[in-house]
């Protein structure tokens, strides 16, 4: 390789690194701005919850003080449902906006506690630093996935009762990062990548609602970390308000292979009272 074709390779880097840049979001004063406004739902029937029997794991004292059973199993809800129907923690993301409002995010803190880790979804921007909160006696030990992977990225021992420092760099144009505890498999928690600050996280009511948003075409994203996402296209006029709905079937749950019904993870008789299969089966 010579001298002019190396001079050549980095300023074709410079320019790709220089367009890069003059993507990334900008915050600006936004006028006569649109609001999307509408709820996540699930139907059909209820999905069963996971279980993982406690005996095969470190620290049952501790770890079975919630969401355990009478058969000692720590039961993963990992479907929030309202009486209605709405969906929590769906993801609500609206992409292609380069400009808008302030994009002001709330530091990231996951708490664990009893053997769990809190909140169950987080919104992350790439690069950004968060917190791990280990509130239990005993030691944890955090292990960061990118999800599409499976990849570890990252791998956070936490002390008993000690705070810890991480970061989550996503590769190329992965978006989603899964937290598990090496010593407790079924502590986990999610998280979705985000570019800029038009966002929503459901709660228990399904219901989003994202505003300020500067006029024009954009694509509406549903994302729920069991399930497909969903995306509609739409336009957004001066001061317009707009309805969008999602509906998730609950008949087509991505699970991996080794947390179905066959392998174990998934059982008819492990409901945990106060779920939406609990209260679909009246238990």
């Amino acid at each position: 390789m010579n001298f002019r074709t190396i001079i050549t390779i980095v300023v074709l880097l410079l320019f790709i690194s220089l367009s890069t840049e003059s993507k990334a979001y900008q915050e600006i004063e936004v006028t006569d701005g649109g609001t999307v406004q509408g709820k996540a739902k699930m139907t059909g029937k209820m999905p069963y919850p996971r279980v993982y029997h406690l005996i095969l794991f470190p620290n049952i004292d501790m770890c079975s003080e919630v969401e355990t059973d009478d058969e000692m199993n720590r039961v993963l809800d990992d479907f929030k449902i309202s009486e209605d129907g709405g969906l929590k923690d769906v993801v609500i993301t609206l992409e292609h906006i380069e400009a808008g409002k302030s994009f002001n995010k709330e530091p990231i803190m996951i708490n664990s506690e009893d053997c769990k880790f809190t909140p169950d979804v987080n919104v992350v921007r790439q690069g950004e630093a968060f917190q791990v909160n280990n509130l239990d006696a005993v030691m944890h030990n955090s292990q960061v996935y990118q999800a599409e992977r499976g990849k570890i990225i990252q791998n956070l021992p936490v002390p008993p009762e000690e705070i810890i420092d991480g970061k989550v760099t996503f590769q190329k144009k992965y978006k989603i990062f899964q937290m598990i505890c090496g010593m407790h498999e079924f502590m986990q928690t999610w998280g979705y990548r985000v570019q800029n600050p038009y966002y929503y996280i459901t709660k228990l009511g399904g219901e989003f609602k994202i505003d300020n948003i500067p006029p024009g075409d954009y694509n509406l994203n549903a994302w729920h970390y069991l399930m497909k996402p969903q995306n509609q296209k739409i336009n957004i006029a001066k001061n317009e308000t707009i309805d969008i709905n999602f509906s998730f079937n609950a008949d087509k749950i991505v699970r991996p292979i080794y947390e179905t019904i066959k392998s174990g993870r998934i059982k008819k008789d492990a409901v945990y009272p106060g779920t939406a299969k609990g209260r679909e089966l009246g238990r």
